[in-house]
């Protein structure tokens, strides 16, 4: 199969498909459809998306069909079967062909469930807002301890010394970098909210009130205070 026309693979493949591909070839390993996803889940979401399982079964059929992607049954314990799955040579030339291509019209697309309520904040209350945003804060500190854990358990294994995964390094710290600055954004961004109904009981912060006491100034001194010449 390998030795087939490129031109039948057509048009060019949907992206889920160059994921799959993507994920067998980083580490070039022999995965199975459920460890495939579990990649995508730990690793393209932050900057991605991770296909469903589903998917991730129809791109292989049509990775197999195309001569892109190799198959094997496996036995896992006493009664259960397993396909695992390897991408061809073939199928490595199509993924650098497509990785190297410059991108035609594909927008950047952002959902943030959390930042269009705000948009739409005038239909509820400071508080409610914040709880939303709260909400955020919490995903944003996972997702920072994922990654923190993502890197050390890349140099536990020796993986951050491997040339074939750099760039995945580089994008790793990257993320980590985007992760902490939209804490800090939407921190901020949480405090502005909370500052349109600073009375309301869930947004109230007490703290003792100290007083400001300037400097006295010898110019403004009075004449008695002024020391003996």
């Amino acid at each position: 199969m390998d030795d087939e026309p490129e031109a039948e693979i057509g048009a060019p493949l949907p992206a889920t498909a160059y994921t799959v591909l993507g994920v067998l070839s980083v580490l070039d390993e022999e995965l199975s459809a459920a460890e495939i996803k579990v990649r995508c889940d730990y690793t393209l979401r932050w900057f991605y998306w991770s296909p469903a399982i589903s998917h991730i079964r129809r791109e292989l059929r049509r990775l197999g069909d195309l001569g892109l992607v190799t198959e094997r049954e496996v036995t896992i314990g006493r009664v259960r079967r397993s396909t695992l799955y390897q991408t061809t040579e073939r199928g490595e030339e199509v993924l650098r062909q497509w990785v190297s291509s410059p991108p035609v019209d594909e927008p950047v697309m952002l959902k943030n469930p959390a930042l269009l309520r705000v948009y739409l904040g005038r239909f509820t209350e400071p508080y409610e807002l914040v709880k939303v945003l709260d909400d955020r804060l919490e995903q944003l500190e996972e997702q920072i301890k994922d990654l923190v854990w993502g890197k050390r358990r890349s140099h536990e294994l020796g993986l951050d010394e491997e040339e074939r995964v750099q760039y995945g390094s580089a994008l790793g710290d990257y993320l980590l970098r985007a992760a902490h600055f939209e804490y800090g954004n939407v921190r901020q961004l949480r405090d502005r909210i909370a500052d349109y109904d600073p009375d309301h009981p869930e947004l109230k912060v007490t703290r003792p009130k100290g007083l400001l006491r300037r400097r006295l100034r010898q110019q403004d001194a009075p004449p008695e205070d002024l020391p003996d010449q």
